[in-house]
């Protein structure tokens, strides 16, 4: 009935209603990234003032306060940009990926819809939410005060997000594309364990950077 009542539709109807899809798409995508940015920004305002507390009080609990910020903004910033860059890759290969309205989760921006979509455009949207997450790092190695143990802890958040991310989809994207099928890789991904697996190895990878930033600072 659906694809009977496209096709009975002239060029310009047609033209009409893509245009009026993507201002519909584009209000969401400005929807939820005007949230992300104020989560992003909040969090960085938050860590920036706690720094400057500690600086100029020298109270530990100004300084814990400026440590839990950092934690805080080195979560916030990292799982922001690894939606939007799934969101980037599968714009880039032509992937059928609606922008939520209401996104069910802090994070989450778009709906990518496997049974619409190829090998090929999963693996765009795989690697664009997988390289996002050293953007912020390679940011931070210049940017940050990394002698400010608050900083140490922003910068090593960074890391043991970019590194868990890609310790459980850099693997999911190399079977989907050896398959061809990107639900089963994911499915069996999920019920190996490969989520919790990720997160210990992140955690692992965030701790020893720490520790070297600690020592060499």
């Amino acid at each position: 009935m659906a694809e009977a009542t496209m096709e009975s539709l002239s060029p310009a109807e047609l033209a009409e209603l893509r245009d009026a899809a993507r201002a519909f798409d584009f209000a969401h995508m400005r929807k939820v990234g005007g949230f992300h940015f104020a989560m992003v920004v909040g969090a960085l305002t938050m860590w920036g003032a706690a720094v400057t507390w500690a600086e100029t009080s020298g109270w530990t609990l100004a300084q814990l306060t400026a440590v839990g910020s950092a934690f805080v903004a080195g979560t916030v910033i990292p799982s922001s940009l690894h939606e939007w860059g799934h969101l980037l890759g599968a714009r880039l290969s032509g992937a059928v990926s609606p922008v939520h309205g209401d996104p069910p989760g802090h994070f989450v921006v778009f709906d990518y819809k496997m049974d619409q979509n190829d090998t090929r455009q999963f693996g765009w949207m795989s690697w664009g939410g997988i390289l996002a997450p050293w953007v912020p790092v390679l940011f931070a190695l210049f940017l940050v005060p990394l002698s400010l143990t608050s900083g140490a802890v922003f910068f090593s958040m960074l890391f043991y997000k970019a590194v868990a991310t890609a310790a459980f989809e850099v693997p999911i994207a190399q079977a989907a594309a050896e398959d061809g099928d990107p639900g089963k890789a994911l499915t069996e991904s999920v019920k190996s364990g490969g989520l919790p697996r990720s997160r210990k190895i992140g955690m692992v990878a965030g701790s020893i950077c720490f520790l070297l930033i600690s020592v060499f600072n």
